[in-house]
């Protein structure tokens, strides 16, 4: 997988706003935050915070003034100024301002740059919102907004990558399971205040990938639903596979064309030794992540479930360099977004 297959958006962006350009530097270092930003939020290096983040994309490198009386006007000027940036850009023609983070992903947030950074940060370590707040209701709710801006960076992010959520290949171990119907769990997962599970979720893992990579999706919560399943089995799992199924699904898939080989987990249990239980062991190890993940999406909404899931799927995908790579989809997702380039089509399942 290419994290770094990005120059046509940058381009795009730096043509049209001075966003990025060729010299943007991606940083895959998994400590990026520790060793690169967090010196730049200390009190003083403002100057030194605008520049990294122009040098990656996150604010303009240069602005124009909009007014049509100074198009005479090369650039506007980067001015030291009282405001929360330090830093506005300023025409010195009709003196018209621009905040520093004009039309950039920070352009909505009313805080400071490095603290929008630092709940950046907190988002890709998974940290709770209660504990990256902050003092004060206004901080918990623009830490709120941005944790929802990176998951919607994260989701848009998840679309675009049609062929990496194929999953599996020829001699590839692919799981597929139901929470909670499944054998995802040897205990009876409970959620916070009811034991129902109305949100029902097909899992699919591909043990390939360490971590295990796993894509997701809610059912209907009805049992009417071998359709859409084998639909998406097909549409997700690669020609070749192994799948490895509960006794639930292993009727519905093991005549599936092209696949391998199809076991279900009843006939993996027949091999363990003494009774030890350490195939349904292994599974549970393999589920844990995606197990707390459909506990948690009990209680919320529909649209937040999913949003939920999109964010699994992406930790899994990158979480050993969250930062750096949060920090290149958001000034992609910022160039994509422009008003010149037309929408990506949805390529998942609405259920």
């Amino acid at each position: 997988m290419d994290n770094n297959n990005s120059s046509g958006t940058a381009d795009l962006y730096a043509a049209d706003g001075g966003y990025a350009s060729k010299d943007v530097c991606y940083n895959n270092d998994p400590n990026l935050f520790e060793t690169t930003v967090e010196p730049l939020l200390a009190p003083g290096r403002e100057a030194d915070l605008c520049e990294w983040l122009k040098k990656n994309g996150l604010i303009a490198k240069e602005q124009k003034c909009s007014n049509n009386e100074c198009s005479a006007t090369e650039k506007m000027q980067w001015h030291r100024a009282r405001v929360v940036d330090k830093f506005n850009w300023v025409c010195l023609e009709c003196k018209k301002k621009l905040p520093a983070r004009h039309s950039s992903f920070f352009s909505d947030f009313k805080c400071e740059l490095g603290y929008a950074l630092k709940v950046i940060d907190g988002w890709c370590k998974n940290i709770p919102l209660t504990n990256v707040g902050g003092e004060g209701r206004t901080k918990a709710n623009v830490a709120k907004r941005i944790y929802n801006g990176c998951t919607q960076v994260a989701e848009w992010q998840l679309k675009k990558m049609v062929t990496d959520f194929k999953l599996g290949g020829p001699d590839v171990v692919v799981i597929v399971d139901i929470f909670p119907d499944g054998n995802m769990s040897l205990e009876v997962p409970t959620t916070s205040h009811n034991n129902n599970f109305s949100k029902r979720v097909l899992c699919i893992a591909d043990t390939a990938h360490v971590p295990v990579r796993v894509w997701a999706s809610l059912l209907d919560g009805s049992n009417k639903e071998n359709y859409k399943i084998l639909e998406m089995v097909k549409n997700h799992v690669m020609q070749g596979s192994t799948i490895v199924t509960n006794e639930i699904l292993y009727p519905l898939l093991h005549n599936l064309p092209g696949i391998g080989e199809v076991i279900s987990t009843e006939a993996l249990m027949n091999l363990d030794i003494n009774q030890d239980q350490k195939s349904l062991k292994n599974l549970e190890t393999i589920w844990a992540t995606t197990v707390e993940a459909c506990i948690q999406l009990q209680d919320m909404s529909t649209t937040q479930a999913e949003q939920h899931l999109y964010e699994l799927q992406w930790r899994q995908m990158y979480g050993f360099i969250a930062f750096p790579s949060i920090i290149q989809q958001i000034v992609e997702y910022t160039a994509y977004h422009n008003p010149i380039c037309p929408p990506l089509p949805s390529i998942w399942p609405s259920n």
